[in-house]
């Protein structure tokens, strides 16, 4: 989809990506930082400058600076009330945005010729928590965030007290759990459900795995990107030896 920009708003963000883009690349952003530092720019343009923008996402003009430099993040609430001032729908967070002559190009993932927003396919089916870079809604430190946190478990049925959050590590499970992903553990549900995804320890290497059961007994363990890795089969005397940490119950997606 794209955004058009009323009046001389196209020209200031030209300018403005011009300036900070600059910096970006000296801090040496990395991709996901130097994309919300964009839309911070952007939406700051689109509501008016920094002073209005400042306002109207109750913060100090330095606090925004600080996030248009790529210097510090915002938090996904911030970020979303920076976009319903600016009129757009803070699902559009979670796409790739790009500066265009006269417009913000946002693209989402298609699914049967549809936008969507990106949401774990198969037995991993509680929706996504979205976060920004700095993990400030998965990794909480004040006694607010973590009710925020412990609310979204609740809502998708979960124990915070058997929940565990670990980073996904690699491109195994792509497109259903990106690389360095948070994802969130039921540590209670261990008992490998044929389809589920599970977090595993082998010979003391951690994976995450979809599962599917054999006939006759064992198990393969399946990577989603399975064009680079192929299943697994574990025969049913090596499963015995398996650890599972727990059920994959939700990824969370940066913005």
């Amino acid at each position: 989809m794209k955004i058009p920009l009323e009046g001389d708003v196209a020209a200031k963000i030209e300018a403005k990506l011009a300036k900070f883009s600059r910096g970006w690349t000296k801090l040496d952003l990395d991709p996901l930082r130097r994309a919300t530092s964009f839309k911070v720019l952007v939406l700051c343009e689109i509501l008016g400058g920094r002073t209005k923008a400042a306002e109207a996402a109750e913060l100090s003009d330095n606090t925004l600076d600080n996030y248009r430099h790529g210097v510090k993040d915002p938090t996904y609430a911030t970020l979303g009330l920076m976009a319903e001032k600016a009129g757009i729908a803070s699902r559009y967070l979670g796409g790739e945005w790009s500066f265009e002559s006269d417009s913000i190009r946002i693209d989402l993932f298609e699914q049967g010729g549809a936008m969507r927003f990106p949401s774990p396919p198969g037995l991993m089916d509680n929706p996504t928590q979205p976060y920004i870079h700095g993990y400030d809604e998965i990794r909480p430190s004040s006694a607010a965030a973590t009710a925020v946190i412990e609310d979204y478990w609740s809502r998708l049925g979960l124990n915070p007290d058997t929940v565990t959050t670990l980073l996904a590590e690699g491109d195994s499970m792509v497109p259903t759990i990106a690389d360095q992903s948070p994802v969130f553990v039921d540590t209670a549900d261990r008992d490998l459900a044929d389809g589920g995804i599970y977090a595993l320890r082998i010979e003391n290497r951690l994976v995450i795995r979809r599962v599917q059961r054999l006939v006759g007994g064992g198990l393969q363990l399946l990577a989603d990107n399975n064009a680079a890795y192929p299943p697994q089969e574990i025969g049913e005397s090596v499963s015995t030896e398996l650890e599972v940490i727990g059920r994959v119950r939700s990824a969370a997606i940066a913005c």
